[in-house]
């Protein structure tokens, strides 16, 4: 090879060299960005399939409505289930926050004082065990038709998830960092604020995603049993006028708000728990 042939091929390797080429997107991240549209591809396949399946295998309206059918009753009674699920999602916020504070201070006391542990978690587990539907029946003869008895049904079906993440999150720390702390020279309440409660507050954040759907499962089946607003009493008065679409509409109503609930706590844990290995990751 000649001299200006090797000059030619050592100046084009060094421009491969300098000049950058397109950023490459590491793979996992690819997939993370991939896969809320393989979910929207899932689910449009879904719907798909049983609009064209349903007629095939004529199947009544009143049995199994199609998606266009649904789609249709849940925009001509838009209003009336806003209006409903508005009175459900305040007995269900209201019952998810008292078991978020009842809970929270269970957790607090089992983790602090000593024997407590041995009393509150045999009861907790045993009354958790008892199904709420049995029960129900008793709110609505001591606490009427109102909204108490379904915010007392929330209270209890999102109070043990929440107890048991929060008593592991404040209690389950290696000792030689509580250890480290006191030895920096830091009070009771400093160690509690700046190692336990960081510790525990993704424990909690991750409870209220189980305990929400709880809670709203606890509101409906209150007013089921005895109510006369929200959308539990929507579900039944379509159920009884065969209106099979309103109760679809009504379902996607109920999935909607719940999921909207567990986006807004995974917004909170992007926002404020950006320490979390699962969040640096992303």
């Amino acid at each position: 090879m000649t001299p200006i042939g090797s000059m030619r091929r050592i100046v084009i390797n060094s421009m491969r060299k300098v000049v950058p080429g397109p950023a490459s997107v590491p793979p996992q991240r690819m997939a993370k960005r991939l896969a809320p549209l393989r979910s929207l591809a899932a689910v449009a396949a879904f719907l798909l399939a049983w609009q064209v399946l349903v007629p095939l295998v004529n199947i009544p309206d009143y049995v199994l409505p199609l998606p266009s059918v649904i789609a249709g009753r849940f925009a001509e009674t838009f209003t009336l289930q806003l209006a409903s699920l508005a009175v459900t999602a305040m007995t269900t916020v209201a019952g998810l926050a008292i078991a978020l504070v009842v809970g929270v201070l269970l957790a607090l006391l089992v983790v602090y004082v000593e024997g407590v542990k041995s009393v509150i978690m045999p009861f907790l587990a045993a009354f958790n065990s008892i199904p709420k539907i049995a029960i129900a029946p008793l709110f609505v003869i001591w606490f009427g038709l109102g909204a108490e008895s379904k915010i007392l049904l929330a209270f209890l079906l999102a109070l043990f998830p929440i107890f048991v993440n929060s008593m592991t999150g404040l209690g389950e720390i290696e000792p030689d960092i509580l250890d480290l702390a006191r030895l920096a020279g830091g009070s009771r309440y400093r160690v509690f604020t700046m190692v336990r409660l960081m510790h525990a507050t993704p424990y909690i954040a991750d409870s209220l995603k189980v305990a929400f759907p709880l809670a709203l499962v606890g509101s409906i089946v209150g007013e089921f049993i005895g109510g006369n607003r929200g959308i539990g009493q929507l579900v039944l008065a379509a159920q009884f006028n065969l209106d099979t679409a309103l109760v679809f509409a009504a379902l996607l109503s109920i999935t909607l708000f719940t999921t909207a609930g567990i986006g807004l706590i995974t917004l909170f844990e992007r926002r404020f728990l950006k320490w979390r290995p699962s969040q640096r990751q992303r």
